[in-house]
């Protein structure tokens, strides 16, 4: 990141865990659940206690890594990341709404905070990281889904 460049890490990058717990929940109750719709609609089961494990893990961490976004000049890159991962994950709602033709447990907050809080995300850290923390900001949050998107259907 080049010094006279710093993305804008206004207070509503703070509501990006809060939307990633909102969406969760959603994920849990919404519907059928999102563990039996993967079965039901994809045929490939996320299990209940991967998905419960997994979000015990990821929540508090990108929790954490954002507040440290906020104190730390070199964490600035995090929001990106994180708004990388859950534009990634909307699309991927939405994707499995229309191939299924069912609710996608999740899709509400996918479509309404996780693709607007993201959007932003991206285009703060577009805005204040040099070009190649940019890339390494995305492509880690194009890892980051990839490898939870593994463990949660292996």
């Amino acid at each position: 990141m080049s010094s006279d460049r710093t993305p804008d890490l206004s207070k509503w990058l703070l509501l990006l865990p809060l939307a990633y717990l909102l969406h969760l929940a959603e994920e849990w109750w919404g519907g059928e659940g999102f563990v039996a719709w993967t079965l039901r609609a994809l045929g490939r089961p996320v299990s209940e206690t991967r998905f419960l494990v997994l979000n015990a893990i990821v929540w508090p961490l990108f929790c954490a890594l954002t507040l440290l976004a906020f104190r730390k000049r070199s964490m600035a890159w995090f929001p990106t990341t994180f708004g990388t991962v859950i534009l990634i994950n909307a699309g991927l709602h939405v994707l499995g709404t229309m191939v299924s033709g069912s609710y996608s447990p999740g899709l509400v907050t996918a479509a309404f905070l996780y693709l607007p809080l993201g959007g932003l995300a991206m285009r703060s850290g577009r805005r204040g990281l040099s070009e190649s923390a940019f890339g390494w900001a995305v492509l880690l949050g194009v890892v980051i889904h990839a490898v939870v998107a593994v463990i949660a259907f292996s």
